[in-house]
């Protein structure tokens, strides 16, 4: 018999939009390190351009990290907010379902059903 195949969990647009953003993130610091690379072999004016270029491109990847812990610490706090809401509505569903079970009992044991 065949097995079937895993199923994934549904991807998120918020969590596909940060896998987009670290993807673009790790292609920026690979130019970065290119560019390093490049402005150490250069002289004169052209060096001083390409540093200037590093120090712009180090300063959009330092933005762009301190964009993405922003995001993380953010959705890390909506999730543990939503589980907690989940766990106090499931507790009260389950005292509810308890609470009526035993009012049931009660009413088959001592005969007063409608």
């Amino acid at each position: 018999m065949a097995e079937r195949p895993k199923r994934r969990p549904a991807s998120s647009a918020a969590q596909s939009g940060l896998k987009e953003l670290e993807a673009r993130l790790a292609h920026l610091e690979e130019q970065l390190k290119a560019l390093r690379s490049e402005a150490s072999s250069s002289v004169g004016a052209t060096r001083a351009r390409l540093e200037g270029l590093e120090r712009r491109a180090a300063a959009q990847i330092h933005t762009a990290h301190a964009t993405l812990k922003q995001s993380l610490d953010s959705i890390t706090r909506a999730l543990a907010a939503s589980r907690e809401s989940v766990e106090s509505k499931a507790g009260r569903l389950t005292r509810a379902v308890r609470a009526g079970v035993r009012a049931g009992s009660r009413a088959f044991r001592s005969g007063t059903r409608d």
